[in-house]
């Protein structure tokens, strides 16, 4: 089927796994790697291969955008070190078994765990691919439920938990915030769409319509340490040092409230004097001149930065993104950020239009209301080392002294999926250790990945061309500015002999041996028969606001022609404002103030350098490490540098440097030169390598940052987030022949 001008079903080939065999078809189709989405051509050849995919320039999302990693994807499907049946270790290594002797293995195992220990002494690790397939994501969730667990841990709380933090701290606005289609200004801070494809409400297609908002007038400003491919079309860059995010913030806030260039009308009704006089104390100290020094900006451009945002813009929001998220204070910055938006007001308002009033998800009111402060962390259940839970999951921060606790209750069997562990949980020697220590480690996984090579069973799944789904994935449909969705089936069969599985498959097969139910989306499963992932997507979408029929009968995806909805006014019981400056904030940022005073050196001359972490084209965290499309173009993980550093070092371009970190960590890379790189960084990308213990070439995989984070210090206390980047170092020249990671 393809989708003509008008929207309407019209005839194309035969498509999918109803195609005739021998015959070269085409299927609309969609990436699942990001929350993206985008629309792609899938040609699928003679022999019943994918072929080869192209961006689909009739998508009504992304209308023929797609990125490099999606449209390389064809190339991980015949991988030739993909997974194609189960493997289990043996003490001579991986042998292959039989899917259903595997499952039938695992449950043995933890019917053992659960009758020793209960079903705390099992955890889950949701990585990001399982976010983007709606079937996995929910019936892992429902997997440990089902065994009594609340051992859940997700990406969510190792990447960017400030967000959910902030929500959780200051309270957030039940419409959502303002559309880049209706924004005069865009902020980012940390953040670099152009390549990521994924910032805030820039999450599809986000180089053209962002290009499109600034052609029409909107205003950008980038705050970041690099030059990035989006500070160069932005109207302003902070060129920040790396770290000082809240201090620059907090300068601008000042400067907003001292000025008068507040929503002061919002911020009576829904902060309130006593919290605004809170927030106008503690941003006192940050002076123009205090913040610039600090930071390293010049004070007319804070100032600019200040008016364009606040006095010259009336929507529009500011956003924090990787940067800010994974350095010190992360939850300070996010804090501040979100701030901005709210002094300014920058919400829907009672009787603004809701351009997306959702598709997949059930009809719900919007009101122009705070949705209250609520400290979920808290709350049970909690961590040995006493951190709570943010938004039911618990800290990955600390899911490695889960494992290595010495008490009866610690964690002993693990479920990763979609995940790798191994190299993006911080301190990566500690995580490797507590992995290898489980009683029981399983992965559902395509690859060998570092977390794979660990595992006593490797459990390969379908990939995305071979599943059916719908995109965006109903959770981050919120995401959309459009009520858009799509329902995509699978494109190809999975390779001849394989034993492949839907990731589903696996939770309901260990929970039927176990004799326990499993409840997904609310509804209990047939546990003597085993739903089709096409059942499961109907009962997860048997609620959706466009029927899940509607949806499929549009196979190249459509935007929706929904009852209009519109944001409706503050209920009178609806008495919530915005916490700005509950008393930790205020704590915290009187701490940054009081560092404010000291020059920025102090105490780190032995750690004179910044190491930052940046996103590459074609990469998402550890995904595309084994395309060789993605590879060829990033063969390692390059340390950039910038010009005037190198020369001082009397480093070449290109030469082999070391990395050493104040925990005593050290790894190789090679340095290239990058000018718009502030002085004083080292700006590299984060998830590469392999196991610390393998010593493998660095230019065969490049070298993990992460064998330089802490998790004893510079740690965030409610949600154990450590410092992932700002993290000092020192580089120096390398051997040649010491390149091993």
């Amino acid at each position: 089927m393809k989708i003509d001008g008008s929207g309407n079903p019209s005839v194309m080939p035969a498509v999918g796994r109803n195609a005739p065999r021998g015959t070269s078809h085409s299927v609309r189709t969609a990436c699942r790697y990001c929350p993206g989405s985008c629309g792609m051509i899938a040609t699928v050849g003679e022999d019943g291969r994918l072929a080869s995919l192209v961006a689909d320039r009739e998508h009504p999302l992304t209308q023929g955008f797609s990125c490099a990693r999606g449209l390389q994807s064809a190339e991980a499907m015949y991988h030739p070190g993909r997974i194609l049946r189960p493997l289990k270790r043996t003490p001579d290594g991986f042998v292959e078994v039989g899917l259903e002797q595997a499952l039938d293995d695992i449950a043995a195992r933890l019917r053992t765990i659960l009758d020793e220990s209960g079903g705390e002494a099992v955890g889950v690790f949701k990585g990001t691919q399982t976010w983007k397939n709606v079937t996995a994501h929910h019936t892992m969730l429902a997997w440990p439920r089902a065994i009594g667990s609340t051992r859940v841990f997700t990406t969510i709380t190792i990447d960017q938990s400030a967000k959910q933090v902030t929500m959780r701290r200051m309270g957030f606005w039940d419409a959502g915030k303002d559309r880049l289609g209706d924004s005069d200004v865009q902020m980012i801070v940390g953040g670099n769409p152009f390549v990521s494809v994924a910032v805030a409400n820039l999450t599809y297609d986000p180089v053209k319509r962002l290009k499109a908002a600034l052609k029409r007038g909107m205003r950008l400003i980038v705050v970041d340490p690099r030059l990035t491919e989006t500070a160069r079309a932005a109207d302003l860059h902070l060129q920040v040092r790396p770290g000082e995010d809240p201090t620059l913030v907090a300068g601008l806030l000042r400067v907003v409230l001292e000025r008068g260039w507040y929503d002061a009308a919002f911020c009576t009704e829904y902060v309130g004097p006593d919290r605004m006089a809170a927030l106008r104390s503690a941003v006192e100290p940050f002076t123009l001149h205090r913040v610039a020094d600090r930071t390293g900006v010049d004070p007319g451009l804070i100032e600019r930065a200040a008016e364009m945002f606040a006095r010259e813009a009336r929507r529009g929001i500011a956003t924090a993104g990787t940067g800010p998220s994974m350095a010190p204070r992360s939850n300070l910055a996010d804090h501040l950020v979100e701030c901005l938006n709210v002094v300014c007001g920058r919400y829907p308002r009672a009787g603004d239009r809701v351009t997306n009033p959702g598709v997949q998800n059930p009809r719900r009111a919007f009101r122009a209301e705070v949705v209250p402060a609520d400290r979920e962390w808290e709350r049970g259940p909690f961590t040995s080392t006493g951190h709570g839970s943010l938004f039911g999951e618990l800290m990955s921060g600390v899911l490695a002294d889960e494992i290595l606790r010495t008490d009866p209750g610690r964690l002993r069997a693990l479920f990763v999926n979609g995940g790798n562990p191994a190299v993006a949980l911080p301190d990566q020697t500690k995580a490797v250790s507590a992995l290898k220590r489980l009683d029981l480690l399983v992965a559902v996984e395509p690859f060998m990945t570092p977390t794979a090579a660990l595992c006593d069973y490797v459990l390969p799944p379908t990939l995305q061309f071979e599943r059916a789904d719908t995109v965006s994935s109903p959770h981050y449909e919120p995401l959309l500015e459009v009520p858009f969705a799509q329902y995509v089936t699978g494109v190809v069969r999975p390779p001849v002999g394989s034993e492949v599985v839907d990731d589903w498959y696996v939770y309901w097969a260990l929970a039927r041996r176990l004799g326990v139910g499993l409840t997904v989306a609310g509804v209990d499963l047939d546990m003597e028969r085993a739903p089709s992932s096409e059942d499961l997507l109907a009962i997860i979408l048997r609620n959706s606001h466009v029927p899940l029929e509607r949806i499929r009968s549009h196979p190249g995806g459509h935007v929706f022609d929904v009852e209009p909805a519109e944001v409706l006014a503050r209920r009178p019981e609806a008495v919530a404002q915005f916490d700005v400056m509950p008393p930790d904030v205020a704590q915290e940022l009187g701490e940054v103030a009081a560092e404010c005073t000291r020059p920025v050196s102090s105490g780190t001359d032995d750690f004179p350098f910044r190491l930052t972490v940046r996103r590459l084209r074609g990469m998402m965290n550890s995904l595309g490490l084994l395309q060789p499309g993605v590879r060829r173009r990033h063969p390692y993980n390059a340390a950039y540098l910038n010009p005037v550093d190198m020369e001082t070092l009397g480093i070449e371009n290109g030469a082999g440097i070391e990395i050493e970190a104040d925990n005593g960590g050290r790894i190789p890379a090679i340095a290239e030169a990058e000018p718009g790189l502030r002085p004083g960084c080292v700006s590299m990308s984060h998830c590469w390598g392999g196991l610390p213990e393998d010593r493998l070439s660095y230019v065969d995989v490049g070298s993990s940052t992460n064998l330089l984070v802490r998790t004893d210090d510079v740690v965030e206390r409610i949600n154990a987030m450590p410092r992932m980047t700002s993290i000092p170092v020192r580089v120096r020249a390398r051997a040649a022949q010491t390149d091993a990671v």
